[in-house]
């Protein structure tokens, strides 16, 4: 299994980034990849570890995810 994070920027809400990641999941072309919320503190960057058995699949959540959290109307890179 390969491994990678991402972190998004404390502007966007932990909850928005949940119901992101809750959306992706609906989407069976993500079944291979799971993930996991790091220990979040107020004013700091969300981490989002990720595991796959490609990277490609991996690169596909994190492009889904800043998509799905983009047309919610959160800036990632303010």
């Amino acid at each position: 299994m390969l491994k990678d994070d991402m972190a998004i920027h404390a502007g966007i809400p932990e909850k928005a980034v949940k119901a992101a990641l809750l959306k992706i999941r609906e989407n069976e072309t993500y079944a291979g990849v799971t993930w996991d919320l790091g220990k979040t503190r107020s004013g700091r960057p969300i981490k989002i570890y990720f595991e796959a058995e490609t990277m490609t699949e991996i690169h596909a959540v994190k492009k889904q995810l800043e998509q799905v959290l983009d047309e919610a109307g959160f800036d990632l890179y303010p």
